[in-house]
């Protein structure tokens, strides 16, 4: 019985070893994707920004500034 439990116990060590590394890996994967996402929104709202201000240039261009 020993030689099967001691079997079992380094194949559960190999799992969890492996699991390990990928739970490590998808961790930094996250972190990366959450730094991608903060760079999005706020790209995003620069270029909302941005268009209001050329929305507001050309309106004022078509109007005459009245």
């Amino acid at each position: 019985m020993t030689t099967t439990d001691s079997k079992t116990v380094k194949n559960l060590k190999s799992t969890i070893n492996t699991q390990s590394a990928q739970i490590a890996s998808l961790m930094d994967r996250i972190s990366a994707l959450s730094d991608d996402v903060f760079t999005l929104k706020t790209d995003l709202t620069r270029f909302k920004k941005d268009v209001a201000g050329d929305v507001e240039y050309l309106t004022q261009r078509v109007d005459g500034d009245r």
